[in-house]
């Protein structure tokens, strides 16, 4: 069955589409592709495999307290994060005011004690933080726009802010998608010259590759080593997350 309209928001960058085939929910950017859905029946469940992939970067950070978000999309893995980790306190940035309203109304985007949300530019924010430099385990980087944006994502300026956004061994994880445009080996070379470490990524099956990157930290190159931990959040969070582990590679 196609998906029909459920609703649209309208902001300065353009339409805002809440989409829906009756199992699932989808908001797209009026581009065609999906960025970000729920079912129906599960709406905690991450949907997309990019989103389950990064969920392993709790398995490399087990005693993170505080995480930043950057892109809220539908919400997919803000309610995620909250859900693996009831001591976890989430800093969520996005910059249009619109996309929250619509993760709000339509994809049960949770009103918790433990989600901050910032509307504004990510880059800013990062590099002129409201949190003081050095505060958050983990950071997760799930931006998206038209035209222009992955550029950004490897500006060194970027990384090394992203790198004093952490606190020691914190772990950074960044969805890319390459689209032909070299853009993964000049990431890679970058985050190992900014982090001191050799970046790990999992392809997915929609074409995004995962990237993980410690902060002056070596990441486990070894998958056997976090099966059991995989296993026990794969099963709170019903994904695949042993799986997933499996296909994680060293950066080459």
């Amino acid at each position: 069955m196609s998906a029909f309209e459920v609703s649209r928001y309208h902001d300065e960058w353009g339409p805002i589409h809440v989409l829906s085939d009756n199992d699932n929910i989808y908001l797209t950017f009026g581009n065609g592709g999906e960025q970000s859905g729920m079912q129906v029946n599960q709406p905690d469940r991450l949907l997309f495999q990019y989103t389950q992939c990064m969920m392993l970067a709790l398995l490399m950070a087990p005693a993170a307290r505080g995480a930043t978000l950057l892109g809220l999309g539908a919400g997919s893995l803000a309610k995620a994060l909250l859900l693996a980790d009831d001591n976890l306190q989430l800093t969520v940035v996005e910059l249009r005011e619109k996309v929250a309203l619509a993760a709000r109304d339509w994809f049960s985007l949770p009103d918790s004690t433990r989600l901050t949300l910032h509307i504004g530019d990510a880059f800013e924010h990062i590099q002129a933080p409201l949190l003081p430099a050095g505060q958050q385990d983990l950071l997760f980087v799930d931006l998206y726009l038209d035209n222009g944006l992955q550029d950004q994502l490897v500006d060194p300026a970027f990384l090394e802010a992203s790198y004093a956004h952490l606190r020691d061994e914190g772990v950074m994880v960044i969805n890319l998608w390459d689209e032909g445009k070299g853009i993964l080996p000049l990431c890679m070379d970058t985050l190992q010259e900014v982090f001191g470490s050799q970046p790990l990524q999992v392809s997915t099956q929609e074409g995004n590759v995962i990237v993980f990157v410690g902060k002056d930290i070596q990441l486990d190159p070894h998958p056997r080593r976090l099966q059991t931990q995989a296993k026990k959040l794969g099963s709170h969070l019903d994904v695949p997350l042993q799986r997933l582990l499996n296909r994680l590679q060293v950066v080459v």
